[in-house]
């Protein structure tokens, strides 16, 4: 596993932001959000295909993102970098953001 993968990992177990840095495909350009590691997966894209051809996926909560869009998900190739941030986060900060008027 990278060192990508790691800091997401340590992201879950402590509780702790992220700083992403993607590139977003939709905008075609770097962006930079504070985000919140929620799931990593790693499957078949399909049940015919080996296990080489896994999709991989990376799902996060972006707290700058605009109401209703800030559920992430990103593969492997779009995260240019993520770094373990001091900030705390907890699932009460997600039931918070969605009730914002």
């Amino acid at each position: 596993m990278d060192s990508e993968h790691e800091v997401f990992i340590q992201g879950i177990e402590q509780e702790r932001k992220l700083k992403v840095r993607y590139f977003c495909r939709k905008h075609l350009r770097e962006i930079v959000s504070l985000c919140a590691p929620l799931h990593y997966s790693k499957g078949p894209v399909n049940s015919a295909i080996k296990a080489e051809n896994e999709l991989e996926c990376y799902y996060l909560w972006d707290f700058g993102a605009e109401k209703d869009s800030n559920f992430l998900s990103l593969s492997p190739s779009e995260i240019i970098h993520m770094e373990l941030t001091d900030e705390v986060f907890s699932s009460q900060d997600f039931f918070n953001l969605t009730n914002r008027e």
